[in-house]
């Protein structure tokens, strides 16, 4: 469910629910967030050092959004932790949740059940008292639910995260809190899953071994000590997802994921709508992965060539290290999914014949005269403004800023055609800069390249140090950036370079 300021219910007077057979520690409210004045949280004076080392003392986390991951987080946390971290539900249908004590299935048969101790739709109410908060719901919402937060977040006190992230969320972190936004971002969701019952009941389909994060302002042994043990299926008798800390973030940016395998398949399924419904043969399967056709798995394959060669231009320019950690797509579903796959004979095989996907359905409208495509699915939206868009403003900066072409054919092409069926306006005659880019999180004119891998400048973390091209012509070139333990910071680019944007 994803969080929406004007969908809070209007100011009432204040009153719990009423709750049959409920733990006594577990209480549930509904709390409206029109008219309630919060002052924000303070922690200690201006140079006190911020509360995010490693403890065996209580935390409080507020999941935010209630949707597949939501729901198992919010089953597994209390368990997994011992009842040391208490969960919050910060989402826009508390009445959902009658049930406090979501349960969540393994795929052994295993079931775990977890506890939430408040559940409410004002943030004012959960975000001040919470240790961490984790955004759990559509990509595309993480700018407006950022907002809607930020009055109430202490950055000295609270970290903010993401189980799943993509483009640039971490530049999005840092221009909504300030380079001081104690950030993580999950590469991937923890694990295969899917809601059962809404408020009550998920399954994890299959855990993933490891999952990749970075970090803005945080400790990577707090990572392993405190964040680590939220998302593991240790009732399997595994301690797995294991998280792996990435140098920077072009995991996340650059990575072979959703962010081309949705635009491509979904190009594919609809690539014969014209604005009639679709009927008949021309019908797209019901199954947006399973069966993929050679054409879809071909526009695909492009993309991806597209995206590893941007990779590599970015990697030449800055020397940037994350981006060895980002492998053509072929390469990582084999690594991920092994023997899941059926065929690896082409990229359509290998995703098309991935046990993993088979579940998923294509988003569509069905109509009395046959299908249309849903324009405000998260697989359009999510991909889009905060997938390709943000690649190919990437390319922008490195053309416009160094002189450094890399081909972007498909991305447009595939921008193009999800904007008009969204009724967006991204690209205009080839360029970002139609009147919808205000909404999206990009790279833009007079923004440092580094900024793809690193968070802007931290008083708190220690700095970057920056050996330049002594030619001046490309300040990236051959960077090398050399951290503390901390997560990393980073210093501008010249304003000799700047100059040349």
């Amino acid at each position: 469910q994803v969080l929406r300021a004007p969908v809070f219910p209007p100011a009432v007077p204040f009153a719990p629910l009423a709750l049959e057979a409920k733990p006594a520690s577990c209480t549930h409210f509904t709390m409206n967030r029109v008219g309630v004045i919060t002052k924000h949280v303070t922690a200690g004076s201006a140079g006190q050092t911020p509360n995010l080392e490693c403890s065996a003392g209580e935390l409080t986390i507020t999941i935010i959004g209630s949707g597949n991951s939501g729901h198992v987080c919010a089953a597994l946390i209390e368990g997994n932790t011992k009842g040391r971290v208490k969960t919050q539900l910060l989402t826009s249908n508390p009445s959902a949740w009658t049930n406090c004590c979501p349960r969540v299935t393994f795929p052994n048969g295993d079931v775990q059940v977890g506890r939430i101790h408040k559940i409410s739709s004002d943030p004012a109410e959960l975000i001040p008292h919470s240790d961490i908060v984790l955004w759990t719901g559509p990509v595309t919402s993480t700018m407006e639910v950022f907002e809607t937060i930020r009055p109430y977040l202490n950055t000295r006190k609270t970290a903010v995260g993401t189980i799943f992230a993509q483009g640039l969320s971490h530049l999005l972190a840092a221009r909504t809190f300030g380079p001081d936004v104690r950030f993580f971002a999950l590469r991937n969701i923890p694990w295969l899953c899917r809601m059962v019952k809404k408020g009550e009941e998920s399954v994890i389909v299959g855990a993933k071994t490891s999952i990749g994060v970075m970090t803005m302002n945080i400790e990577p042994a707090w990572v392993k000590s405190e964040l680590e043990p939220l998302f593991v299926v240790q009732k399997t008798g595994k301690w797995e997802p294991v998280m792996d800390i990435m140098p920077d973030f072009c995991p996340v940016v650059f990575n072979p994921a959703n962010q081309i395998i949705h635009p491509a398949r979904y190009w594919g399924l609809f690539r014969k709508w014209t604005g009639a419904p679709l009927s008949g043969d021309d019908e797209p399967s019901e199954w947006l992965y399973r069966g993929m056709d050679e054409v879809s798995g071909q526009v695909l394959s492009v993309l991806d060539e597209e995206l590893q060669s941007l990779k590599d231009a970015y990697y030449e320019a800055t020397g940037a290290e994350g981006c060895r950690e980002v492998i053509p797509l072929a390469e990582r579903l084999k690594i991920q999914y092994g023997d899941q796959i059926e065929d690896d004979s082409t990229m359509a095989k290998m995703v098309g014949t991935n046990k993993a996907y088979s579940l998923a359905k294509t988003p569509m409208i069905r109509t009395a005269r046959g299908v249309i495509p849903d324009p405000n699915h998260r697989v359009v939206t999510d991909d889009i403004g905060w997938g390709l868009c943000a690649l190919v403003s990437i390319a922008e900066r490195l053309e416009e800023d160094l002189g450094v072409k890399t081909p972007t054919t498909m991305m447009r092409m595939l921008i193009e055609w999800h904007q008009d069926l969204m009724g967006k306006e991204f690209l205009v005659n080839g360029r970002l800069c139609g009147r919808d880019c205000a909404d999206l999180v990009l790279l833009r004119p007079g923004d440092g390249l580094e900024l793809v891998a690193l968070p802007p400048h931290s008083t708190s973390a220690p700095s970057a140090k920056v050996a330049g091209d002594p030619t001046g012509r490309n300040p990236s070139a051959g960077r090398q950036f050399e951290v503390g333990d901390s997560s990393f910071s980073v210093l501008p680019l010249s304003a000799a370079h700047r100059s040349r944007a």
